[in-house]
């Protein structure tokens, strides 16, 4: 029976440290069940069956929370690191193409990859960016070569019971995520991926995401991808 009671404590084990992901809580929690009531059959203590079923329980968020915490901070300093450089006062939608090869060259700058986004805002780039954890800087950069960072701002911000209200009118960089986009006319064919931000106070954003504006952001990107691949 001190056999049982072992397999039992070891599932329960397996089954703790998987729920540290909160992902993974749908398989954790039949695991941990099926420990517990393992061990509970067993002819252990009951102080040892309490412990080993009632401590994970207690310690399980204050350890979720210290895991993924401690994942965020290594896979932040592990990922792909990325610099975003506009030109002083330059607002609008952004796109980077990925892996083209007559875009611009990868090139670094104390181990961060630095992106000059031209003036219409799509920009060709022969290095991946890669998805994952974000490790971004944004700056505009003026013409003497000054760089100043630009904040980051989301729709969470400015609603209401939010700690955090920036002001509207202040410039910010807006995420929009990453994407797949195949074009199949006119040709050459051809699918690439990108990553699209907005630069835009709050109180402008809106109109980046009017209809013509969207279209023709849209007719610029993917003529200039298809001017890249027939070259």
């Amino acid at each position: 029976m001190q056999n049982i009671s072992l397999i039992g404590i070891g599932i329960i084990v397996i089954g703790f440290l998987i729920s540290l992901n909160p992902y993974l809580l749908i398989v954790a929690v039949p695991v941990f069940l099926i420990g517990a009531v393992i061990l509970l059959l067993s002819n252990s203590s009951r102080l040892r069956k309490t412990l080993w079923t009632i401590v994970p329980l207690i310690l399980w968020y204050p350890a979720m929370f210290l895991f993924m915490a401690l994942l965020g901070i290594i896979g932040t300093a592990t990922t792909q690191k990325l610099d975003f450089i506009f030109k002083e006062g330059f607002e609008g939608k952004v796109m980077i193409v990925s892996d083209r090869k007559c875009g611009q060259k990868v090139f670094k700058v104390d181990g961060r990859e630095q992106l000059v986004i031209p003036e219409n805002g799509v920009l060709l780039y022969q290095g991946k960016v890669k998805p994952g954890y974000i490790n971004h800087g944004y700056y505009f950069e003026s013409d003497e070569g000054m760089k100043i960072e630009i904040p980051e701002r989301a729709d969470h911000m400015y609603w209401e019971g939010s700690s955090k209200h920036p002001n509207k009118s202040i410039v910010g960089i807006w995420v929009g995520g990453m994407g797949t986009k195949h074009i199949n006319l006119p040709k050459p064919e051809v699918e690439f991926k990108y990553l699209s931000l907005t630069v835009s106070s709050a109180d402008s954003i809106g109109k980046y995401s009017e209809f013509h504006y969207s279209k023709n952001f849209e007719a610029l990107s993917d003529s200039l991808v298809q001017e890249c691949e027939k070259n």
